[in-house]
């Protein structure tokens, strides 16, 4: 969920146009035209950003500037000034401001500062919040920006705060099911506890069993001695079951009596032995199309579905993957022992345009081997696998006229490949600018001129 955003401006025209002009983007936002006014506000409720004006008929932006950094959630501020002086800029950034525009400013201008300060924003409090787990709590790839990310974080953060419910996480291949579940976990009452996995497509069903409740000495042929089981081990915290689909028919039954009662025996054993353990289970198969077809019992799917996080493939977030491919690459670069150059300006946009069947993982493998490939210098388009290379607008092939075809006018082509670009980048006419060599300004004229030429 965004953090809302306080305008501090006194010129009726801006404020009003800015405001609005956010709350279209989706953004929570408040409005003051002095500076007593946004005090006051901030006194009232907790901001992730503040646009500032410099000259206020009351105070100083700068003075206001103070107060903000002397409270306690200090939001980020970005100065909004129509005297661009450097000694002003310099002054406004040494106090501590994250940003300052020029105006007038183009509204995408200001929509793309904001942008990338809500991203420092939410990057610094995962700092912050990692500082304050213990080093068994490290949670790796929670990086995103897009409003499926967030929204799909802002429940996670609720439901993790239930520390008892059982949840159910859904989610293609390698979006990263297994670190929100660690999460769950690391936020909830429970953080203090064991945190304990178990892949259930990963072992027979035998010994699936065997490892989840335990056994007693001489349960089978190969029982030496008794075995404690997983559920015993994730006593006090939260057991992760992976591949939730892949569960026998045979166990889930007793895994039902387990979510239950919280109590189970060991195998080939009498005793009952009563645990406080949270269930959190993943799967990337629709289990509600298994419970019609019964191959997944109902009772169980109700029970494990309390608390149910669908989580976004990437390619439906296109706005967090440099943010997941940069870290990565800093993750990789102590990896291979080198210092890496980042990202070249020509990959970027492959990078965003791509569809990643693979998800999150598919991209952390491709970030490692481009890294591995570029050594010490920038990661360009000659060192990503040729099937992300090739899969963007550039490919498409504009048909040659033949025999009596009429020969296109070329404003008319050109309407068309732009048309592609934007079906391709989902209307995204930042990547869609990107990708055709372009700027915005230039991209929105030529749309413009499309959209007023009559048609033939």
């Amino acid at each position: 969920m965004r953090e809302p955003i306080l305008i501090v401006e006194d010129d009726n025209t801006i404020r009003v146009t800015v405001g609005n002009f956010l709350a279209r983007q989706g953004y929570d936002v408040e409005v003051a035209e002095c500076g007593e006014q946004a005090l006051a506000l901030l006194k009232e409720r907790s901001f992730g950003l503040v646009l500032l004006d410099l000259r206020l008929p009351d105070m100083n932006g700068l003075d206001i500037l103070a107060r903000i950094k002397e409270s306690d959630d200090q939001p980020l501020v970005i100065i909004m000034t129509a005297y661009p002086e450097v000694r002003t800029a310099v002054a406004a950034l040494k106090a501590g401001a994250y940003d300052y525009i020029n105006k007038p400013f183009d509204l995408e201008d200001l929509q793309e500062l904001i942008r990338r300060a809500m991203e420092t924003r939410r990057l610094r409090k995962e700092v912050e919040w990692r500082r304050a787990q213990s080093n068994d709590c490290v949670i790796e790839g929670l990086i995103g920006e897009s409003a499926a990310f967030r929204q799909m974080l802002d429940m996670t953060e609720r439901i993790a705060s239930a520390g008892k419910i059982p949840v159910l996480i859904r989610g293609e291949s390698g979006t990263g099911k297994e670190n929100v579940a660690k999460a769950i976990h690391c936020r909830s009452p429970r953080a203090d506890g064991p945190w304990v996995t178990l892949n259930c497509s990963a072992l027979p069903e035998g010994l699936l069993e065997s490892e989840l409740f335990g056994h007693e000495r001489g349960a089978f042929t190969d029982a030496k001695q008794m075995k404690r089981g997983l559920l015993e081990l994730a006593d006090g915290g939260t057991l992760f079951l992976d591949e939730i689909g892949d569960l026998s028919l045979t166990l889930q039954p007793k895994l039902l009596r387990v979510l239950e009662t919280q109590s189970f025996r060991r195998l080939g054993g009498q005793k009952e032995i009563r645990v406080d353990v949270r269930f959190v289970s993943a799967t990337h198969r629709d289990l509600p199309a298994m419970v019609k077809d019964g191959s997944f019992r109902e009772d169980l799917y109700y029970r494990l579905n309390v608390g149910a996080i669908d989580l976004p493939p990437l390619r439906e977030r296109r706005e967090d993957i440099l943010p997941l491919a940069r870290y990565f690459l800093d993750k990789t670069a102590p990896t291979i022992g080198i210092e890496l150059g980042g990202l070249d300006a020509s990959s970027e946009p492959l990078l965003r345009a791509y569809g990643w069947p693979g998800n999150v993982r598919e991209l952390r493998n491709v970030v490692e081997r481009a890294a591995i490939l570029a050594r010490s210098e920038l990661i360009t388009a000659n060192h990503l696998p040729r099937e992300i290379a090739i899969d963007q607008p550039s490919s498409k092939s504009v048909a040659m006229p033949t025999g009596t075809d009429r020969v296109r006018p070329l404003v008319e082509i050109e309407a068309e490949y732009i048309r592609f670009a934007l079906e391709r980048c989902a209307g995204n006419k930042t990547l869609a600018a990107e990708m055709l060599g372009i700027n915005r300004v230039t991209l929105r004229n030529k749309l413009r001129e499309s959209d007023e030429r009559p048609e033939s």
